[in-house]
């Protein structure tokens, strides 16, 4: 599995990645992290959701009908706010103090509709957002879509990995961004590709440098991006899995919710 940061995506539809090397990005794949980031999920000075993307499980038997029909769920609902936030998953990290608590939603939802190309109900998820800003993330769904880009969605056993990335990150004195956010998502990203066993493409030099300084993969580098090889190094993806489900730090914990349908009355 060949997967894509945020970067690379960006330059991809911008077209300003005409190198054979990635300017197609057909048949790829994303993280659900690269899809927050380049969906604009998040809202960048609160860290809240902007907009919420039900898996079809979460909805009710009618619901998910329509949802599987890839048509619209809400056909007479006020568009002033945003819809879904009770049917979908949430992620919850929290890091004892030393980092704001995050919580996201949507890592499967969104992951669910790229994968079923579901513009219907993406375009319903955004449709409380102001009509230029609509049009550009359905623009950007469709372009994902359109190259059968694949997402990953954030797991569970992906988040431990992450946490333990990040503590050895901090270890070798790499600063972190400025929005910590940022260098968090950029482990949750590295995380699940090595959770999934999948090599990482991506433009980031620091992400590429940490990966070989911590032995994590082969690092190759190309004309305008790098590749992480995780199974050229041997072991590696085992290793770093195994290590983490043993990390424990009891300051820092997480919490997945699943999305579950409402009860029938």
């Amino acid at each position: 599995m060949q997967i894509i940061d945020t970067q690379i995506v960006s330059y991809a539809m911008k077209g300003a990645a005409p190198n054979a090397e990635i300017g197609d990005i057909s048949g790829l794949s994303i993280t659900s992290t690269v899809a927050h980031e380049f969906l604009r999920l998040r809202d960048i000075k609160t860290g809240d959701a902007r907009y919420f993307t039900p898996p079809p499980y979460g909805l009710g038997p009618g619901a998910r009908e329509f949802y599987m029909a890839n048509r619209k769920i809400h056909l007479d609902r006020p568009s002033d706010r945003p819809l879904f936030r009770r049917v979908t998953d949430k992620l919850v990290m929290e890091f004892n103090n030393e980092f704001p608590t995050v919580v996201e939603y949507g890592h499967v939802g969104i992951s669910h509709l790229l994968n079923a190309g579901n513009r219907a109900v993406f375009s319903e998820s955004v449709n409380h957002l102001p009509k230029r800003e609509r049009k550009d993330l359905i623009s950007k769904f469709t372009f994902l879509t359109s190259k059968s880009v694949r997402c990953v969605p954030v797991q569970p056993e992906c988040v431990p990995v992450a946490f333990d990335l990040l503590k050895r990150l901090m270890k070798r004195g790499f600063n972190l961004k400025s929005d910590f956010r940022n260098s968090l998502n950029d482990m949750l990203i590295l995380g699940t590709a090595i959770s999934c066993g999948g090599d990482l493409r991506t433009k980031d030099e620091l992400l590429a440098q940490f990966a070989a300084d911590e032995g994590l993969s082969k690092v190759y580098s190309r004309d305008d991006h790098y590749e992480l090889k995780f199974g050229e190094t041997e072991g590696s993806v085992r290793r770093v899995s195994r290590e983490s489900k043993g990390y424990v730090n009891t300051g820092w914990r997480y919490a997945m919710h699943r999305a579950s349908a409402p009860s029938a009355r």
